[in-house]
């Protein structure tokens, strides 16, 4: 007996408990799994099939998941099962029913069917167990009406309400449906960064056997959906050249032979809408890549201009393919109908963003359900719609939903309430009227990767029989009868739109300044693929670290506007008429940069001989420009220095060189020199002459009496 008492505990503390037979004869509950300590319990639960009941079924299955994070142990108790037997009779009915995160009052769950016991809950556990409700208890006529009802499970225990649950069950009788044909749309993206360019190492991460970029592949790929590539993800792998890392390029290559249809998301899946509500003039895409020739061997240079003669086919040579470029790096055959498509986040997007996307060549838009009105209209029409004039794909807001709770859940009860919920959805579209309906749902893009029950879910939809298959270009082809709808503008935040404005304009500012460099594209490119990359859809779920990032992009385009600059100068003095005014440049760039300097005056005692001097400063040095000036007068002057670039944009900022001009100090210095010279070549000559008159006297002195001169 001690034996059977430890073997129990230790069963209870694993979260393996078996039921009473009350619950289900012969079912054992499911392990339980370790959760944290906190917040409150919670119930969920999933029928069976998902949720499809048929007059041929003998019983009602479901399977409860009760969720226990305190510190203390949830005592045995009971569950009670609630079946409203009439239809739901419209979507918004049913949308309010699957509000998560409330309490409906136990009077409006509909008829109690059953109540059945449910196990204990350790601390800090979950478990699932199976509940099964007998038909009769179900109440629902062979030749009832088709369609979905609500079902509800509330636990209680200890005389306590421990939580509710609630989702449906469609009941699938004889009567003919006519089906809703649904497109899916999937996005293949990665996760937030601040590179627009995903470095090596990264790529063989998400590429390798269970990568990211694997598994979003492997949910969508030769499925019924369609797929939107972010084209960063293809250039990043083209830029390592044909010996890049295996995996990424057999991941590219398993992407091409795809039978799935494909179109492209903007670079780096950036925000389309908010870059046009921050006033950006085109659409915004890579300007340039900083491609390594040494990384594709034996390439010849791309030609820049088109041969005007065919040249002479020689079967003997095998064409040499060129050092790809910015245009080759992203190339795609994409779906010819889906290649202009525009996909901004939901409810993003305000009526001017229509004309915008069309300037920039993208003619038509997904648009969310809660982005445009559709007027007087009482049910969902197909997605193909004509927006102010603009041509767009409607997703199905409730839909699109449903769809990311089901390929995003965490376990099966989970996935089976959300595939649940998603077939009641349909089936109310599908009998709201009797003409068929081509639907679009699409998956989210704040979280990359977050779909692992996708293909799951596909499967699952694939086999109601009120739900059919679309695919997104027949939204876009001749045969579409788009749906007259208008926007319903939904601007974003301001504050991320004065952010986003911020760095557009600290975009520009760079631009500019590039113009001091050989090849302003090495700065160019560099700053666009960066600010892509801080505007993908992936930040929209960390927005404190979206703020933390554009900030650092604005520093940097800070920094790098002050990285050449004028040397801070000291006060000059100027002794003479024509000297040359030294002015020192500093270059912190990895790039040599060619200024010109400018001095002015802004008076008559000095005049600029020459104002304006080129001077070429090599990558991370300093070199100096000579001014040649001209003294007019003598006195105090400032003087001011400035850098422009070829196209005369201004470079740094103004540096103010205080003169002291004494050019009269010229005239006496050179009249001293001279006087001096003058005494010191006169006293010599008059040393040299008085000493040969000191000689003759001397010699006339010293000279013999002869006898004739006494």
């Amino acid at each position: 007996m001690r034996l059977i008492t430890l073997l129990l505990s230790l069963a209870t503390a694993l979260g393996v408990v078996v039921l009473p037979s009350a619950v289900n004869p012969g079912s054992v509950a499911t392990e339980g799994r370790a959760l944290s300590a906190g917040a409150t319990p919670t119930v969920v639960f999933a029928p069976a099939n998902n949720g499809i009941l048929s007059p041929a079924d003998t019983q009602l299955s479901l399977s409860a998941t009760i969720t226990n994070p305190t510190a203390t142990a949830i005592q045995a108790g009971t569950a009670s099962i609630y079946l409203d037997r009439s239809v739901v009779g419209s979507r918004s009915t049913l949308s309010s029913w699957l509000v998560a995160g409330q309490t409906i009052p136990t009077s409006k769950l509909g008829t109690a069917i059953a109540s059945l016991p449910t196990p204990a809950i350790p601390a800090g556990l979950s478990l699932t167990f199976p509940l099964v409700i007998p038909a009769g208890a179900v109440g629902l006529a062979a030749d009832a009406t088709w369609g979905p009802r609500t079902l509800a499970v509330e636990v209680t225990s200890g005389g306590a309400t421990i939580g509710q649950s609630r989702s449906t069950i469609v009941w699938n009788s004889a009567e003919a449906k006519v089906p809703v044909a649904l497109a899916a749309a999937v996005p293949i993206t990665v996760p937030a960064s601040s590179s627009g360019i995903i470095p090596a190492a990264t790529l063989t991460a998400y590429t390798g056997t269970n990568g990211l970029l694997t598994r979003q592949l492997a949910q969508a790929i030769n499925r019924r959906v369609a797929i939107g590539i972010d084209p960063m993800i293809i250039a990043s792998i083209r830029l390592l050249g044909p010996n890049g890392p295996p995996d990424a390029i057999a991941w590219l290559t398993r992407l091409q032979q795809a039978g799935n249809e494909i179109f492209p998301l903007s670079y780096a899946d950036s925000d389309l809408a908010a870059a046009s509500q921050a006033g950006s003039k085109r659409l915004l895409v890579p300007t340039s890549f900083p491609i390594d020739p040494k990384l594709f061997p034996g390439y010849t240079t791309a030609p820049t201009t088109s041969p005007t003669a065919a040249p002479t086919p020689n079967p003997a040579v095998t064409p040499v393919p060129a050092i790809p470029t910015a245009a080759t790096l992203t190339d795609w055959v994409y779906t010819p109908a889906l290649a202009q498509l525009a996909w901004p986040s939901d409810d993003t997007v305000v009526d001017t963003d229509l004309d915008a996307f069309a300037a920039g060549d993208l003619t038509t838009t997904i648009l969310s359900s809660g982005n445009v009105s559709f007027g007087d209209l009482t049910s969902a029409p197909s997605a193909a719609a004509l927006v102010e004039k603009h041509t767009a794909i409607i997703s199905d807001a409730e839909l699109s939903s449903l769809l990311r709770a089901a390929a995003s859940a965490n376990d099966d009860v989970t996935w089976g309430k959300a595939v649940a919920d998603l077939s009641a959805a349909i089936a109310v579209v599908s009998r709201q009227r009797a003409d068929a309906r081509s639907l679009l749902a699409t998956l989210g893009r704040s979280n990359p990767g977050d779909d692992a029950r996708l293909a799951q879910t596909l499967e699952a939809l694939q086999a109601l029989p009120w739900a059919g298959i679309a695919h997104l270009s027949d939204f876009t082809g001749p045969a579409a009868i788009p749906v007259i709808a208008t926007i319903v503008n939904h601007p974003e935040s301001p504050d991320r739109i004065a952010t986003i404005r911020a760095m557009l304009a600290s975009e520009a500012s760079v631009g500019n300044f590039t113009s001091i460099l050989d090849d302003p594209t090495v700065l160019t490119g560099e700053r666009r693929q960066t600010m892509l990359a801080i505007l993908a859809n992936s930040w929209n779920s960390q927005l404190p670290a979206w703020k933390t990032a554009a900030g650092r992009y604005l520093a940097q385009s800070t920094t790098t506007l002050g990285s050449v600059k004028i040397a801070k100068p000291g006060s000059l003095f100027v002794p003479a008429r024509a000297v040359s005014l030294v002015v020192s440049v500093t270059n912190d760039l990895a790039y040599p940069v060619t200024v010109y300097v400018t001095v002015t005056s802004p008076s008559g005692v000095i005049r600029v001989e020459q104002p304006r001097v080129e001077l070429r400063v090599e990558a991370n040095s300093q070199a100096k420009a000579s001014i040649p000036v001209r003294s007019l007068a003598n006195g105090q002057v400032t003087v001011t220095t400035s850098l422009t670039s070829a196209t005369n944009v201004p470079i740094g900022v103004t540096r103010a060189v205080d003169v002291d001009v004494q050019a009269g100090w010229e005239t006496a210095l050179t009249a001293v020199v001279t006087a001096l010279i003058v005494a010191i070549f006169g006293f010599g000559i008059y040393r040299n002459i008085a000493k040969r008159r000191k000689a003759r006297r001397t010699s006339a002195e010293t000279a013999p009496v002869s006898d004739d001169d006494v």
